[in-house]
């Protein structure tokens, strides 16, 4: 899951992105006095070196924003072919579209963490010869914090309406990591009136 593709495609919007343990928001910014966006047509992009991962989370990226249209961008900027920013603009507004979400790991690691024992609900439940089954011993927990920025921008006025971190604890794969943050980032957006509310 690590990556830095350098594709300087600078359009690209979302609708969400959550993981099976956990996904926080931990930093976001909105563009000031932007009402709520309703693209039509969505480019996906998924910056990595990768191009298995990149191909397996932009099409999770169009199946979380459906049932608007969605495309994902290895299949309008392949693997392999430079463009410059130019290039990357024109190829993307001939084929028509209004949005895009760019998204991009920037950070794994470790966190450790000590459980303690439990000896029962009480004082008493230390007296483990009498309450033997209430019991249980202290262990070190291992969890994996995968950190994403996801970026949401208007390609018809090429503005940045959203950019954010999530933090996931133990995303079990790709597709999971994807539909974890998209419903993060789409939760933020709702809260500050960038997307509509759910009917």
């Amino acid at each position: 899951m690590n990556g830095s593709l350098r594709i300087a495609l600078i359009v690209l919007c979302a609708m969400g992105l959550t993981a099976c343990a956990t996904t926080k928001v931990t930093t976001a910014w909105r563009a000031p006095g932007e009402g709520p966006v309703a693209f039509t047509d969505v480019l996906a992009l998924a910056i990595s070196d990768d191009q298995a991962l990149r191909r397996v989370a932009e099409e999770e990226i169009c199946r979380q924003v459906a049932p608007v249209e969605c495309t994902p961008a290895f299949s309008i900027i392949p693997e392999g072919e430079t463009l410059n920013i130019e290039q990357a603009k024109a190829k993307v507004k001939a084929e028509g579209f209004d949005g895009a979400t760019v998204f991009r790991v920037i950070g794994e690691k470790e966190r450790v963490t000590y459980v303690p024992p439990t000896y029962g609900p009480t004082f008493w439940g230390y007296y483990g010869r009498a309450w033997p089954a209430t019991y249980s011993p202290g262990y070190q927990r291992t969890d994996k914090l995968v950190r994403v920025e996801t970026s949401v921008y208007s390609v018809q006025s090429d503005k940045l309406i959203w950019v954010g971190t999530t933090e996931t604890m133990n995303p079990k794969s790709v597709p999971d990591l994807v539909d974890d943050v998209a419903k993060a980032v789409a939760a933020d957006m709702r809260k500050h009136g960038l997307l509509a509310a759910r009917s």
